[in-house]
């Protein structure tokens, strides 16, 4: 076997190799509630196939036999069959980035025309050579209609893009960028290696349009609140539209911490910030991985429990205060710290918008507060 196939096989090592670090990395940060984080798993996952299915197709084309020659086909047909979902699973992504909408999509059906289109010609390629053929001595070669395949990805992203353009005074300029080098990268390396036969450069390229992507669109945006570790309100918000869209019941909690600001005012924002990096561990530690915890702003948090157990939703109070006394070896000022409780359900057969759902855990809350210190904190309370 020459060098340029060990060369070959290496650059698709490396880039596989590498996707695998992002896909470990997303999960070691359990980054597991957002909907477009999923879609973006499905990205990564496909093109570490399509890099490794590659590179053996260097390896099978190197030799001879019926043997090799099944493994060639096979192998070269994985490839174009997984191809097109990379672009699909991509436009799926970018729509739900601009539009947070999963009835949206499951509207958008030609998002999976490319898809489509490249299943038909290889049911065809199997009778009659379109995409691509294998010889008897089993060398790969490219065949006319290849180009419909990339014709029609291309088109797709060209519509994406189209999409980002068009709502781009809406959205941050991260997603922009995002999309941007998604695109650019992918471009030209699939220009190169459809005009410069036996040149592999596509599905390195989209590792590096993976990558950008990653860094603008799931990095910069952090989904974790920097005090506290915990789920921003933005990742909590996508994860009840979610939930919501999934018809599944579930329980909204929202704790605001009393007397907080004079907490702040008698030792300081550095104390307090240590105070809310406590009080997040202390939530990490009652609410299971199954819980979505955030910090809602401020000194007020909200946990998303799916389930529709008022009692066991009540239960968490008491939970919580005995984890604060377990907690306060390590900050003395849990020993004295009070928070207000408010609770909301969505239940089978609920209307309620997500809006609607945090209004009333809020009230809930003002209610809890206003009983612990006696008087009416809002005048909308009544």
């Amino acid at each position: 076997m020459s060098i340029d196939l060990f060369v070959k096989y290496d650059i698709n090592f490396y880039s596989a190799f590498f996707l695998m670090v992002i896909l470990i990395t997303i999960y070691m940060k359990k980054d597991i509630y957002s909907y477009s984080s999923k879609i973006f798993k499905l990205i990564i996952i496909t093109n570490i196939f399509l890099l490794v299915f590659e590179g053996l197709t260097f390896f099978a084309n190197e030799f001879d036999g019926r043997f090799a020659w099944y493994c060639n086909y096979i192998l070269n047909f994985i490839v174009f069959l997984i191809t097109p979902l990379v672009g699909s699973f991509w436009a799926t992504y970018i729509d739900f980035k601009i539009y947070g909408s999963k009835d949206r999509i499951a509207k958008r059906l030609y998002y999976l025309y490319p898809f489509i289109i490249g299943v038909v010609l290889l049911v065809i390629n199997l009778f009659y050579p379109v995409l691509f053929s294998i010889s008897e001595q089993n060398t790969y070669q490219r065949e006319p209609l290849i180009f419909v395949n990339v014709a029609t990805l291309y088109l797709l992203l060209c519509y994406v893009f189209f999409l980002v353009v068009k709502k781009r005074n809406s959205l941050e300029k991260n997603v922009l960028s995002g999309v941007l080098f998604f695109m650019l990268f992918p471009a030209i390396g699939g220009a190169i290696q459809m005009l410069f036969y036996g040149v592999s450069s596509l599905f390195s390229m989209m590792t590096l349009g993976i990558v950008a992507t990653y860094i603008f669109m799931e990095t910069i945006v952090t989904s974790k609140d920097y005090i506290t570790n915990l789920y921003t309100r933005i990742k909590s918000d996508e994860h009840i539209k979610i939930l919501i869209d999934k018809h599944v019941e579930f329980a909204v909690i929202m704790i605001d911490l009393d007397d907080f600001k004079a907490l702040n005012d008698l030792h300081g924002h550095t104390e307090g910030d240590k105070v809310l990096k406590s009080f997040g561990i202390v939530l990490k530690n009652v609410f299971d991985y199954k819980s979505l915890v955030s910090r809602f702003g401020g000194d007020e948090f909200l946990i998303v429990v799916e389930s529709k157990d008022e009692e066991k939703i009540s239960d968490y109070k008491k939970t919580i205060y005995k984890e604060l006394k377990n907690e306060s070896n390590q900050n003395e000022l849990l020993n004295t710290l009070k928070f207000s409780y408010g609770s909301s359900f969505f239940r089978e057969g609920d209307h309620k918008t997500l809006d609607e759902i945090i209004v009333e855990a809020d009230n809930q809350m003002y209610l809890d507060k206003a009983i612990n210190k006696n008087y009416k904190r809002r005048r909308s309370d009544e």
